[in-house]
């Protein structure tokens, strides 16, 4: 599957949502921690990095990198804020009955985008840990930068339209870092984030080379239902021995 949704098929909205700050970091619900764009980006840019140790010697003409880390991978969009009525808000009520369009300012939108990307929470004493997702496209970290730009207003000064320029830095936790980077083995435990199109008995098979462990998966992470697992949430696939007897 590519990376984001294709051109065809049904409209889906980028989400951003609160995570909780514990394990399993798994996405709340409510208008209070989750906000849906208004139009969906142009475009999403993704960096990766790794930093290397290049000292070399006087007098020679090359180094061996010696690897020191790789920094989180981070991303940069692009979002729209607008408040013409042009464009309908699909989460406010009324906005799509009859042809009528529920308008929202842009100063509100921006508030209410801020309250969950950018407010500093006195609970955590951090910004708030959050998961995009558009599609297939899945990202958990922190709003790193925000940039607003206001491109059009009414005579009087208020604005009617804006954009929110966002980088997110990708934020995971120690005990799942540790999990991660730990070799691939089915006695070790492992960490997976649902995504779309993926199913219970095929990740047991890429971890356990067994998909029938299913079940014990779903035992250990306790979920009430193996056909609806919600994208975002953390499954935990403990070592093999753990299952079977």
């Amino acid at each position: 599957m590519d990376l984001f949704t294709g051109l065809e098929g049904q409209l889906t909205k980028m989400k951003i949502n609160v995570c909780e700050t514990t394990e399993p970091f798994n996405p709340r619900q409510g208008e209070d921690y989750e906000f849906q764009v208004l139009v969906n980006p142009e475009q999403i840019k993704q960096k990766f990095s790794t930093v290397f140790d290049d000292d070399q010697p006087d007098g020679t003409t090359g180094a061996e990198l010696r690897f020191r880390v790789q920094k989180p991978q981070s991303f940069e969009t692009e979002l729209v804020f607008d408040g013409t009525g042009v464009i309908a808000n699909d989460l406010l009520p009324g906005s799509n009955l009859l042809g009528t369009k529920q308008v929202e300012s842009v100063d509100a939108q921006i508030e209410r985008f801020k309250a969950i990307v950018f407010k500093y929470n006195g609970d955590t004493h951090a910004p708030n840990l959050l998961q995009v997702q558009w599609g297939s496209f899945l990202f958990r970290g922190k709003l790193k930068d925000l940039t607003l730009t206001y491109t059009l207003f009414k005579p009087d000064g208020t604005p009617l339209r804006a954009k929110a320029k966002c980088v997110f830095v990708a934020s995971i936790a120690d005990s799942l870092r540790a999990a991660q980077e730990r070799s691939e083995s089915p006695d070790l435990t492992h960490i997976r984030i649902q995504k779309e199109e993926e199913t219970l008995p095929l990740m047991a098979h890429r971890i356990y080379k067994d998909p029938g462990y299913y079940c014990e998966v779903a035992q250990a992470n306790k979920l009430k239902s193996l056909r609806r697992i919600p994208v975002g949430t953390t499954l935990y696939f403990p070592p093999i021995e753990k299952n079977k007897g």
